[in-house]
């Protein structure tokens, strides 16, 4: 991927409103020189407004989230879905989930709150949290799933009063009406219902819990949660369903990091949204503590999001900042279950009815609609005047290098003899004796501009081929292009991806020995990779015989799907599902394969550039067989036909087409949408093998225990063409 040529690095931690809005704002009018970066553990971020909307059915769950790795790419903006897991401000620096670090200049936090579940005995283990809103709808569908095959009536109690508890217990009982199905519904709270608000909305609010069959527990406050039972004072009350909305807490690596936090963890921030005690840290929305305590709501959050933008942009160029002033009253819209409404500006009897929904409903539709509009991609700083070298001189810094390679902890396998550390002008390597040395080279431009993920994703596809052989991984040598930053933001992308692939090189207990630096236009990495077998322990492509089932390891649509990231249509859960799927590597799946005790695959080979039906016709030229594919069992990847089916497709498919021509359609239409999965070129693509009928079902067994899901595909034939080998395709049930 390109970049812009960038001397600071923004990181931005948390989808919340604030920052999904600041992150367009900054697209409009991109700071020069300034590098985003997005990090969040999920690609989808829930709006807070529309979710009683989406537990009670009137939307779907992509129309209450913003889709938050199309908004990076469309705004020019990393994204790292990461959790992070520390915060070290002296050395400008974060942990995350994954054990990697990121380096920042500049700091903005937008992560939210969660259910505090601690204060109450026994609500962690028992109760469900509406946030993360991920987990909550999945047990959300789980529970509909299960009251549709029960007889008997279950109990649903939420516990919190407020306005989303409240809301919450009205979509519910909403839900359960248009599902056909019944519980019994309460609402449990501490003290009044929705205090705060005026006495007219709160009566309204009332009166239509009443109507839904909803029993409120007012001044009921929980002392203890067991299995099924909450304890209230003297009173206890059964649920078989509890869901927590009330209080909130902050994350706890925002105290840890010594920022200055009020007494809930959440951080201090001033009328400017900046830490008085770290002028490189802002943060907005529920996590942030400005002063005067601002309630926990998501109208501030948008609201903070123009001056927070505003003030980035200003403290990175040396501006004036902007003073953010909350607003005194504001629109208050609760849903009310069946696309009814109560609103009020937080004086007054308010009003209430449909036609409050469908005002409701056209604001937030409204907002939704920004993160689907166009955006101008983030722009280059000014060009430097100086020419770049190449040749030698392309060679990225000598600090920027000892910097970035310093703290990695490469595998120290026995037989290296100068590696990365000895500084010597090559790797020197004693070889095992009686050893075949098996070698391959791999080099990728990135596909995403996260150097973490890319280094893991090309350190694995490196390693590929050495599995298809079933070679064990010996020793690699790194080749990676950094773009044109400065050199301080080269030595962090450096640090980051080797810091990828090192994890990934240790992980097959390859040792790193060295490498290859450059400067380039956009980031791109490869590696090449040594490794040892016994010459009759290899396999081959050669090896397959007719009447020999073909197995394939992982599901296709890898490059359809990067396709869709580089048009910048892609969706987010549908690219986190492709991206768990590459880094899952094939070393499991070698693993299973090489420990069948009386058998080994005939031929074997991994899925990459040249796609399934590329590389099963070498397997058949090589062996000397034609082949049959089931096409009704080929895996696919989440949304592959859907992309397909819009026009999206690999650069490299017209190429990888021209195998189409050897094929035999029976009962496959020439313009299948599965038939371009089958030649979509796969960027750490799986294995596809041939092993004899009667030991496919042990081989399919040791794959599972190894956590892959392995299809059975089709099968080898005997071949019935004197000059080339036939694949032929099946449409309509198993071969």
């Amino acid at each position: 991927m390109r970049a812009s040529v960038a001397n600071q690095d923004l990181v931005m931690v948390g989808g919340g409103h604030s920052h999904a809005l600041a992150l367009r704002m900054l697209a409009m009018k991109p700071e020069p020189g300034l590098r985003l970066t997005l990090v969040s553990p999920d690609s989808l971020a829930a709006y807070s407004g529309m979710l009683p909307g989406l537990v009670a059915g009137h939307y779907r769950l992509e129309e209450t989230h913003v889709d938050l790795r199309r908004l990076c790419q469309a705004s020019g903006t990393r994204f790292v879905r990461a959790r992070v897991t520390a915060l070290d401000p002296a050395a400008r620096r974060l942990t995350l989930d994954d054990g990697s670090t990121l380096e920042y200049d500049w700091l903005s936090l937008d992560v939210g709150a969660t259910p505090d579940l601690e204060t109450v005995p026994g609500a962690a283990e028992h109760a469900v949290p509406v946030k993360p809103v991920s987990d909550f709808h999945r047990r959300w569908r789980a529970l509909l799933a299960d009251l549709d095959h029960r007889t008997d009536e279950l109990a649903i109690t939420v516990v919190g009063g407020g306005a989303g508890g409240t809301e919450m217990v009205l979509a519910v009982a909403r839900a359960l009406i248009e599902q056909g199905l019944a519980a019994r519904l309460s609402l449990v709270t501490a003290g009044d219902l929705l205090p705060g608000y005026p006495r007219g909305v709160r009566l309204r609010m009332a009166r239509r819990l009443a109507d839904a069959g909803v029993r409120l527990r007012t001044h009921a406050r929980v002392q203890r949660v067991d299995a099924g039972r909450l304890t209230l004072g003297d009173d206890t009350l059964d649920y078989d369903f509890l869901l927590w909305c009330t209080g909130v807490k902050a994350a706890p690596w925002l105290a840890a990091s010594g920022l200055p936090c009020d007494g809930s963890g959440f951080v201090r921030v001033n009328e400017h949204l900046r830490s008085p005690a770290d002028e490189r840290v802002f943060a907005a929305g529920d996590c942030a503590a400005f002063p005067g305590d601002l309630p926990k709501a998501g109208v501030y959050a948008v609201r903070q999001a123009r001056a927070l933008a505003h003030n980035l942009a200003a403290a990175v160029a040396g501006r004036r900042l902007r003073t953010y002033r909350p607003q005194k009253r504001f629109l208050s819209l609760l849903s009310a279950g069946d696309q009814d409404a109560v609103g009020s500006r937080g004086v007054g009897p308010g009003v209430a009815g449909p036609w409050v929904w469908r005002w409701k409903d056209r604001i937030d539709r409204r907002f939704m609609a920004r993160f689907d509009e166009p955006l101008p991609a983030m722009t280059a700083a000014p060009a430097d005047s100086a020419p770049y070298c190449a040749g030698c001189g392309a060679k990225v810094g000598a600090g920027a290098l000892s910097e970035a390679l310093a703290p990695l902890r490469p595998f120290a396998r026995e037989g290296v003899e100068a590696g990365l550390h000895q500084a010597d002008d090559a790797a020197v390597l004693n070889w095992p004796a009686g050893q075949r040395l098996v070698q391959t080279l791999d080099y990728l431009p990135a596909f995403l501009d996260e150097p973490y993920l890319f280094g893991r994703v090309a350190a694995l596809h490196s390693l590929s081929d050495l599995y298809a052989m079933n070679a064990t991984p010996h020793s690699a040598l790194a080749t990676v292009s950094l773009p044109r930053h400065h050199p301080r933001l080269q030595g962090r992308d450096l640090q980051r991806l080797m810091a990828g692939a090192v994890a990934e090189l240790n992980r097959a207990r390859c040792t790193l020995v060295g490498g290859h630096t450059i400067e380039g236009p956009e980031l791109a990495a490869g590696f090449t990779v040594n490794g040892a077998a016994a010459p009759t322990a290899l396999w081959h492509k050669s090896g397959g015989q007719a009447g020999q089932t073909l197995i394939l390891t992982r599901p296709l649509g890898i490059g359809i799907q990067l396709a869709s990231l580089m048009r910048g249509q892609a969706h987010g859960p549908w690219l986190d599902t492709t991206l768990d799927t590459m880094l899952a590597g094939n070393g499991p799946a070698r693993d299973a394969l090489a420990g069948l005790t009386d058998t080994r695959p005939g031929a074997c080979t991994d899925v990459t550039g040249f796609g399934l039906l590329g590389h099963l016709l070498e397997i058949c030229e090589q062996s000397a067989v034609d082949a049959r594919l089931d096409l009704d069992a080929i895996p696919l990847l989440p949304g592959t036909l859907a992309l397909v089916e819009a026009g999206v497709v690999s650069t490299l498919k017209p190429a990888n087409d021209q195998v189409l021509a050897r094929c035999e359609h029976r009962g496959v239409a020439e313009d299948d949408p599965r038939l371009a999965a089958l030649t979509d070129p796969q960027t750490g693509g799986g294995l596809l093998f041939s092993i004899d009928r009667e030991r496919a079902a042990a081989a399919l067994a040791a794959l599972r225990r190894h956590g892959l899901h392995a299809t059975q595909v089709g099968e080898l034939t005997v071949k019935n063409h004197k000059a080339f080998a036939t694949l032929t395709l099946h449409g309509d049930g198993p071969c």
